[in-house]
């Protein structure tokens, strides 16, 4: 498996299958800062992941075969390191799966467990209900103010008919 930048141009689908080139070169500079290193031991570097992760890979499928599995899981993985002769790798691969999955444990609860109120759904109810009630009271009220007004503006109305009758009758009575 040859991954290298002269095979199949930029972004080719053979480029899809390494290893980023980025996190290769990073990790190294942070394995060796005192020391610089050439671009062509980046790229062995880079082909060797590549070769190790593709062999591992290949070596895990035979494990999960063998137990009649159609998924691989990490002991298919620790076992192929052990059948690949890697044995005293095993213990550093289970700590960073138990960090990787702890990293990702805290990124799905920063996603979806962070709360969106510090209410809790039952108090959130009975705060909507609360001000349901509040609107209805004040809905209540503005009828009954509406209602009143009507009623004051037909009495007043009633009275000046009432009193333009009288006028009328009294202009009668002359």
């Amino acid at each position: 498996m040859m991954c290298s930048p002269n095979n199949g141009g930029s972004g080719g689908e053979e480029d899809d299958k390494c290893v980023p080139r980025a996190a290769v070169y990073k990790m190294i500079k942070d394995c060796t800062p005192q020391i610089r290193v050439s671009g062509e031991a980046k790229e062995l570097f880079v082909q060797c992941c590549n070769e190790f992760i593709h062999t591992l890979a290949l070596q895990a499928n035979a494990v999960c075969e063998q137990q009649a599995k159609k998924l691989i899981h990490p002991d298919h993985i620790v076992t192929a390191l052990d059948n690949l002769g890697f044995n005293s790798y095993k213990a550093k691969c289970l700590n960073a799966m138990e960090t990787a999955q702890e990293e990702m444990a805290q990124k799905r609860k920063k996603l979806h467990g962070k709360p969106t109120s510090i209410y809790t759904q039952e108090e959130l109810r009975r705060q909507q209900e609360i001000l349901f009630e509040q609107a209805r009271e004040e809905l209540q009220q503005l009828e009954e103010d509406d209602w009143a007004r009507t009623q004051e503006l037909s009495k007043e109305v009633l009275r000046k008919k009432m009193e333009a009758s009288r006028t009328d009758d009294d202009n009668y009575d002359d």
